[in-house]
């Protein structure tokens, strides 16, 4: 193997991590920024506070849902707590306090492929106050392709 086909063999292989720092959230909020195209893996967040009621979400990739209903994603959620999208209409947000296995039931989605455009991810959060960070893992498809804060 030639030293230019093992750099594009690794660039091929690196995930990106987008981060929002805690904060608080009410409504509709575009999170993330998309710019290029890229292949989403994960999309999920933690409580670093507890909600300040039951509280709901549904997540919305250039403007294409990720799950098929507002979905709870911890009612009286603890801090700490973390949800993860499926990223797949068919599937349900999980959440979990110990640990989070990657089921067959989270890998039913492959990802999400955001084409090569800009756009956004929006969270829409049904609870009167929602405090927590939310990350992004995803994979860049062409080299200057990113995901960044909103």
């Amino acid at each position: 193997m030639s030293l230019s086909s093992l750099v594009a063999s690794l660039w091929q292989q690196q995930e990106n991590v987008a981060y929002r720092p805690p904060q608080v959230y009410n409504a509709a909020t575009p999170v993330f920024n998309i710019n290029g195209a890229v292949l989403i893996k994960l999309l999920g967040g933690f409580y670093t506070a507890a909600p300040g009621g039951a509280t709901t979400l549904i997540c919305a990739i250039n403007g294409v849902n990720v799950c098929a209903a507002a979905v709870d994603i911890g009612t009286g959620g603890v801090i700490g707590e973390v949800w993860v999208s499926p990223l797949n209409v068919a599937g349900a947000m999980l959440g979990a306090l110990g640990g989070l296995p990657f089921t067959d039931a989270l890998l039913h989605s492959k990802g999400f492929l955001a084409g090569n455009s800009v756009g956004t991810i929006v969270c829409t959060f049904a609870v009167s106050t929602w405090t927590g960070s939310i990350f992004c893992i995803y994979k860049k498809l062409t080299p200057n392709a990113a995901i960044t804060v909103a």
